[in-house]
């Protein structure tokens, strides 16, 4: 068989399934005659509250299955079972008075980081004046703006020009915002 070639292989393999197939069917309908009832020859699972009888090995299987207490799997390598929840030990050591660590001074909080990008900047010309417009993006909202407007966080654009904008905050400090 080592020297056939592969299609030699693959037809012979072709023809015993054929033959199977065949002998399969030849068999079910000697099984069911035509004149059987169309609900004997359907596959599939039986309806429930068949008249059919069951087959004696699967009778004694629901009988076994019946008189046995149900086992509940060990919790070893199932990784379906899982075991009681156990607390979390806390350590905790107590150092003496003399070792206690210094209580450090609170420090000023520290001013939150910028939130504010400039994307763009636009001109247009209204009434014979040139308007800038600058394209910010506060917080992750885009937001068209131009001097004088308010953002979020008590700032207020100060300065629109062709390169930047100038921010300022509620307490006098000015910021400035450049094209990247």
């Amino acid at each position: 068989m080592k020297n056939w070639p592969p299609g030699t292989v693959l037809l012979i393999g072709a023809l015993s399934l054929t033959t199977g197939w065949a002998l399969g069917t030849t068999r079910a309908s000697r099984q069911n005659p035509p004149d059987a009832p169309a609900a004997a020859a359907r596959p599939g699972p039986r309806p429930l509250g068949s008249a059919t009888p069951v087959a004696p090995l699967t009778r004694q299987l629901r009988e076994r299955l019946d008189t046995q207490p149900s086992r509940t799997p060990s919790a070893g390598r199932n990784p379906f079972v899982f075991e009681a929840r156990r607390p979390n030990l806390v350590r905790s050591r107590v150092m003496p008075e003399s070792e206690a660590a210094p209580v450090a001074a609170p420090m000023a909080p520290e001013p939150p980081l910028l939130q504010f990008k400039l994307s763009g900047i636009a001109s247009t010309e209204k009434d014979g004046v040139t308007v800038i417009t600058a394209i910010v993006s506060d917080n992750g909202v885009m937001a068209l703006v131009t001097a004088g407007d308010l953002l979020s966080n008590g700032y207020r654009v100060v300065e629109v020009s062709d390169t930047g904008i100038v921010i300022i905050d509620a307490a006098g400090v000015t910021q400035t915002l450049r094209l990247p």
